[in-house]
């Protein structure tokens, strides 16, 4: 008696591994573009987190400059209240009391800081400009202004424009404001604070 072995082709399982293989290459795909994404987000809040150091190391500095020079201060020699279009690329004249040790006076101490202060903001901050305006007994008011390229409306991708601040402004709202004469451009963003000397 003899046994016959019947092989069967089976015609169901071919092409079985290369589908699996392209359906673990769209996962892989997928958790790769999830990783991008994540990536470009946390270097846009890098960026964001660097730009609001520097605003913060502009502001301490000019209050500091203010707080050494009370004389200059009550004299109202550390305003400086130009359009966002002329503080950008203003240049003050410095007699470099500081660094030189020469004899100055308060007035020139005063436009010494001045000239600095716009300087690093020009240079900190893309399009960076500053305004400060008040006085001793009511305070001053210090603006930070700079060119934001991500200030665009999500859902038209318009550039959009700073809220001006009115006289009713308070809180937050305040703080990201920009006063109306300092005439900022589209795109332009501003950080107010406060400083009682």
């Amino acid at each position: 008696m003899s046994t016959k072995i019947i092989l069967k082709n089976k015609t169901g399982q071919k092409g079985a591994t290369l589908i699996e293989a392209l359906v673990s290459i769209l996962v892989l795909s997928l958790g790769l573009l999830g990783m991008a994404a994540m990536q470009l987000h946390a270097l846009s809040f890098q960026k964001s987190s660097g730009t609001v150091h520097r605003i913060s190391e502009l502001t301490v500095d000019i209050s500091e400059k203010i707080r050494a020079n009370p004389t200059a201060a009550k004299d109202g020699l550390y305003a400086f209240t130009a359009t966002y279009s002329t503080a950008k690329t203003a240049t003050l004249t410095s007699k470099l009391c500081r660094s030189s040790g020469a004899d100055c006076t308060a007035t020139h101490i005063a436009g010494d800081d001045m000239s600095a202060w716009l300087l690093k903001a020009q240079g900190l901050l893309p399009g960076g400009a500053v305004r400060l305006e008040g006085d001793v007994d009511s305070g001053f008011q210090i603006t930070v202004m700079y060119q934001d390229k991500e200030f665009v409306d999500i859902t038209t991708g318009v550039v959009m424009n700073s809220t001006p601040c009115s006289s009713s402004t308070s809180g937050v709202a305040w703080r990201n404001c920009c006063p109306a004469a300092a005439a900022v451009t589209a795109g332009v963003r501003c950080y107010r604070s406060n400083l009682i000397p």
